[in-house]
């Protein structure tokens, strides 16, 4: 008799309303699909434990960022994992879940962040914006007399 053991390690993701683009670590994994599809809600496999960071982006939404912290279960541990992954009669899935509301996004306020632009600008010297010492050594930045 022959038995092979499997594990299988996955991070569902799930937003409100469905049809987020999601990123784990960087990498595009898909769009999040309503719970009744026929396919299911998305979700993305993994091999290693550990923190990975996600990003949920949607038109018309707030981006949301975060991270998960994966902890591997009792049975991944040295010696257990060795029975787990090759020698038990049935597959184990290692479930894990992103679940996230988002919110409509605001409409941005385009003269009110030209404003502080302007009074940031007219409040300030140049000297106290940039660093003139790490770009030309000694020397001092002194306005144009004109």
């Amino acid at each position: 008799m022959l038995l092979t053991g499997c594990v299988e390690r996955r991070i569902y993701v799930r937003s409100e309303p469905p049809g987020a683009d999601v990123y784990i670590d960087g990498e595009y994994i898909g769009r999040t699909r309503p719970d009744n599809h026929v396919d299911g809600p998305l979700y993305a496999n993994f091999i290693f434990y550990g923190t990975r960071e996600y990003t949920i982006r949607k038109p018309g939404y707030e981006t949301l960022s975060g991270r998960i912290e994966l902890e591997a279960p009792w049975y991944e541990y040295p010696p257990i994992d060795f029975f787990a992954e090759v020698l038990t009669p049935w597959y184990i899935v290692d479930e894990h879940e992103i679940r996230v509301e988002m919110e409509k996004a605001r409409p941005a306020d385009v003269d009110g962040l030209y404003q502080r632009a302007l009074n940031y600008r007219y409040a300030s010297k140049a000297e106290d914006r940039y660093e003139y010492e790490i770009l030309w050594g000694r020397r001092r930045w002194v306005p144009r007399q004109d």
